[in-house]
Formats: structure tokens, sequence, C-alpha cells
């Protein structure tokens, strides 16, 4: 299974969301709820997110999506870590670590998400996904990549060792919802 990469569009935007959710354990859920009002779901919350503003890391034009058979089978989204970076202002307290770890290598590309869709993995789509992003970080004039990880997802950790990715950094993974069970953000990255 093969796969071909494109630059996500608009009409990607469910897809996108998707893939945020996937990537995240549902980690943007909390904040799509809290973006809902009377008139639209959670996924119309989440689509908006993904839609409307392109300052936003989550913006669609941020993001690339795998097909396979005329199905869109992942993706990934992620850009260059700006020198000049303000951290975000209100964040929650379970995205403070996350966020600050994204934030911590100005110069690299930050792969923000990356999923697969349960039935199209073990396929090698994650790989040529992680390849296409040295690709985009190369591009950008990036120093390099990076991405974080919570501690417990060993199956992306090996993944992201055999390509070259190194620990530099963890901070504490904080609960939130119902949901436990990592004790940290692992904050990988290589040079491109």
């Amino acid at each position: 299974m093969y796969g071909r990469i494109r630059q996500a569009t608009m009409g990607d935007a469910l897809e996108v969301a998707a893939i945020i959710d996937i990537a995240g354990h549902g980690i943007d859920l909390e904040c799509w709820l809290k973006g809902r009002d009377e008139d639209h779901s959670v996924l119309a919350a989440a689509r908006r997110v993904v839609l409307e503003d392109h300052t936003r890391v989550y913006h669609f034009s941020r993001a690339h999506v795998i097909e396979c058979d005329g199905r869109i089978a992942g993706g990934l989204i992620g850009g260059l870590v700006d020198e000049k970076a303000e951290a975000e202002v209100g964040l929650p307290p379970h995205l403070e670590p996350l966020v600050a770890l994204e934030h911590r290598v100005p110069g690299y590309w930050s792969l923000v998400a990356l999923a697969v869709y349960p039935e199209f993995r073990g396929n090698g789509l994650a790989s040529r996904l992680l390849d296409h992003a040295a690709h985009l970080a190369s591009q950008s004039g990036a120093r390099g990549l990076s991405i974080v990880v919570e501690d417990t997802n060993t199956t992306a950790i090996a993944l992201y060792r055999r390509k070259g990715f190194e620990l530099l950094e963890q901070l504490p993974w904080i609960g939130y919802g119902d949901r436990t069970g990592p004790s940290h953000w692992l904050m990988l990255a290589k040079a491109v």
C-alpha cells in the first residue's frame, strides 16, 4: 500500500480534525467541547478550529494527508517553530507542557500531529509521512525536525528512533478528563 501524499484542502477539514484527535489521544476534545454552541456539534467546533484561524497550529493549510485507494488513510500537521513565537496564554493545564515542548526548538519544523487510521496501520504509511515531514522541514530551511509523544506510545517512539530521532527533553504529562496513564511528554528531534 503505497499511498499518495498531498496538501490538505478546506474540504479535508473533518479529516484533519480526526488526525488531530487520533494523534493527541483526545487531548483537544475538551477545547472543542467548549467551542461548540447550541447550534453546533463537537465535530462542527473541531471543523471550525481547523478552518477559521490560519495562525493556529492546526489550520488545514499546515496539514498533509495520505490517500490509499482514493481514501484518506492518515496525515500530518506541522510547521517551522518561529524564533519569536510567543507562549499561548490561557491554555488548560494539561496542554501547557505539550505546547511548551512543541515550541522549545526554534528553527526546527515541529510535527504537531501524525496519525494513520487503524485500518491502514502496518503498511509503512507513518514512515512515509515522517519522510515527507523531513522533506517539508528541509524545504522550509529548518535545522531539524521535532515531535512530542507520550512516553507510553512505544510503537511510535520505536518508529521515531528508527528514523533517527533522539530524546531532547521531557516534561510531566498532566491527566485530563478521565484519562490517565502516561507520566511524561517526550520531545524527540533530529537534524535534517
